[in-house]
């Protein structure tokens, strides 16, 4: 069983939650028990074949079962898993009220922010963030230690007093042609750091999709393009050497082409440059990727982007262009 068709066994499913019959049994921390739940918080929800992925890989998978149950019972991480007709399902874990205060202590929480109880009572409801970290973590074993942070879901606001654009930027650049001319939040599923082969950092914004309903994902195309094509100038990405990379994860070839149409004529914004004005550059068209979840998981970190120009350009090649993320010796981005 590969590590997609372990996901998607939990589709669908009613839950039953751990219990702790002897109440909380308190525990000597380990400087590894607070990675795993401070990682916890951020992912949300972890299954126990993910968190043993992570921390116990190459055998030790019953010693990481025993100790994730002495986290359970320290009430640092609560679990849940759904229930099975037969045999069972390995444990789903989410941050417990003792995991909440512990990261507190560090200053991993804001001392003011109150323990929030997240109730699941339908599986489909975490789903979306079982896959994402599935996906997530099959990618990081293609790319191993290169990989050298990963962030869950973060919010990115854009700074105040940006007004619109055609704007100055850096270098003598000016933004024009978006479809969306005001800068709006992000908030992107995950934000990853990964080591390129030329050493540089590059950053990833993952957003993973289970609605494949486009309507739902026009607002987010016109968002990305704007930021990646002028605000990104003036946030706390404007030192990087490339800008950030987005990815898009679809369900399978359907999606991703029906993702690809729709993002093909909603990624219009292109830079100027002063110095160069007959060579714009769509720069979302080239730093907005799909990829298929199944791709991942079998090793191939394929993803594929929208024609390099929109419809009526008479440059454009009408083709969509093949890439590939970090994690093979093709690796771009």
């Amino acid at each position: 069983m590969n590590s997609l068709e372990a996901v998607r066994r939990y589709d669908s499913a009613a839950i039953m939650r751990g219990r702790r019959e002897d109440g909380v049994r308190p525990c000597v921390v380990q400087p590894r028990d607070l990675e795993i739940v401070d990682a916890v918080r951020r992912h949300k929800f972890l299954t126990a074949p993910q968190l043993l992925d992570l921390w116990w890989p190459g055998g030790a998978a019953q010693v990481g079962r025993r100790r994730l149950k002495v986290l359970f019972e320290a009430g640092l991480l609560d679990r849940f898993r759904p229930v099975a007709i037969r045999g069972s399902f390995p444990w789903t874990y989410q941050l417990g009220r003792e995991g909440h205060r512990m990261l507190q202590d560090v200053g991993l929480i804001p001392r003011g922010k109150r323990f929030e109880v997240q109730e699941v009572y339908d599986y489909r409801y975490v789903l979306h963030e079982v896959h994402l970290n599935a996906w997530v973590i099959a990618w990081r074993q293609l790319v191993g230690d290169a990989m050298v942070s990963w962030d869950g879901e973060t919010l990115i606001d854009p700074p105040s007093g940006l007004g619109k654009p055609p704007l100055q930027l850096d270098g003598g650049i000016t933004a024009h042609g978006l479809k969306d001319t005001y800068a709006k939040p992000l908030r992107p599923d995950d934000v990853i750091e990964v080591v390129r082969d030329n050493g540089e950092i590059g950053i990833y914004f993952i957003e993973y999709d289970r609605t494949r309903r486009v309507d739902k994902n026009f607002e987010k195309f016109r968002r990305y393009d704007s930021f990646l094509c002028w605000w990104s100038h003036f946030s706390e990405y404007r030192s990087l050497p490339r800008p950030p990379v987005v990815v898009f994860v679809c369900q399978d070839d359907e999606h991703l082409e029906l993702f690809l149409e729709a993002a093909d004529g909603e990624l219009t914004g292109y830079q100027v440059r002063a110095y160069k004005p007959s060579q714009d550059d769509y720069i979302g068209r080239r730093k907005i990727a799909f990829a298929v979840e199944a791709d991942m998981h079998q090793g191939d970190p394929t993803a594929y982007r929208v024609p390099n120009y929109p419809s009526g350009d008479d440059r454009r090649d009408n083709v969509y262009d093949e890439t590939r993320l970090p994690g093979s010796s093709a690796a771009g981005g």
